[in-house]
């Protein structure tokens, strides 16, 4: 089947492009009588154009790859989980480590990646008003950004934080966020402290979302609800329909590169977080939390309500007393 079987790889650069273009194509349609999918095909095809780019040697990508089968599977992750389905995964769980990490996906929204490259450690996270935290993801990267913790997601952290330091560790503004180790005690070794690596993090949430029981759906090879995307995927959904924030720090906030405002638009943390404020309810997964911020908010603009009520009452008030003295003149 492999027309690319020649006695040795530099033989392949002899050959003129006719002749190396029809290799491609009937090697691509050969794949192609076989039933394979688009991926398969394009796997097996871009080491062999890899060789002949990096040798300059001249074919035509653009007809090769229209010959590629058209994919009509069905795709999985792309529903959101609901915030329901975020309780259901909390309830599952009292390991403080699991509950702080559930709670940073669901707050941030960001990529699995980013709590290890490079590694997230606590001199990039900063206090913020009404009980959030900022967060710097990918620092010293050109995809730094700043995500935020809700006070929710804060607490979560802070309750993860204070159990280690129960422990005996002793943590630093260059301690990992996120770490390998255990939180039993006997097991614990305030000596041994290593980040907690990707696959570990995998294993962590993959282990939660099963023993939670939301309902998911096998969508030809995925789930309807991927893994960490189901948390993306709710973060972006408040942020652009159930919220007022502004659509180009929305962008910013999901880590998008949105045309020229990914380059030239750089929104200030205070700037980012003065538009995550306004999403906090709807990111918030508890009931009882989303109470007290609404409490809260009341309470806080109270002067502001009773001020704007005053001053209307004053203008009534005046107008009023102009009237009755045109009245008494006429």
């Amino acid at each position: 089947m492999n027309r690319f079987d020649y006695s040795d790889y530099d033989s392949i650069l002899l050959d003129d492009t006719d002749t190396i273009q029809n290799h491609l194509e009937d090697y691509c349609m050969e794949w192609k009588e076989r039933g394979n999918k688009r991926s398969t095909i394009k796997g097996h095809l871009q080491p062999i154009e890899l060789f002949l780019e990096v040798n300059k040697k001249l074919f035509h990508k653009r007809a090769l790859h229209l010959l590629y089968p058209k994919d009509t599977t069905k795709t999985g992750n792309g529903v959101p989980y609901s915030n329901e389905d975020v309780l259901m995964i909390l309830n599952s769980t009292k390991n403080k480590r699991v509950t702080a990490l559930v709670h940073f996906f669901a707050s941030t929204g960001a990529r699995p990646n980013s709590i290890n490259d490079p590694i997230l450690r606590f001199k990039h996270i900063t206090q913020m008003p009404l009980g959030c935290k900022a967060v710097l993801l990918y620092s010293g990267s050109n995809e730094e950004y700043w995500a935020f913790l809700t006070p929710e997601a804060s607490k979560a952290l802070d309750d993860y934080v204070d159990h280690r330091l129960f422990l005996g560790e002793k943590i630093t503004q260059e301690s990992p966020v996120f770490t390998a180790t255990r939180e039993k005690q006997q097991a614990y070794n305030p000596e041994n402290i290593i980040p907690l690596s990707d696959d570990s993090l995998t294993s962590l949430i993959q282990r939660i979302v099963n023993e939670s029981k939301i309902e998911r759906y096998k969508v030809g090879n995925r789930f309807d609800k991927g893994l960490f995307l189901g948390f993306r995927k709710r973060f972006n959904t408040i942020l652009k329909i159930d919220s007022d924030v502004n659509s180009n720090i929305a962008e910013k906030l999901m880590a998008h590169k949105k045309g020229l405002d990914g380059v030239y638009f750089k929104p200030t943390r205070e700037d980012s977080f003065k538009e995550f404020r306004k999403a906090i309810p709807q990111l918030t997964i508890s009931e009882s939390e989303r109470l007290k911020i609404e409490v809260n908010d009341l309470t806080e603009n109270k002067d502001v309500i009773i001020k704007n009520y005053e001053d209307r009452l004053a203008r009534t008030e005046k107008l009023l007393n102009k009237v009755l003295e045109r009245l008494d003149s006429s």
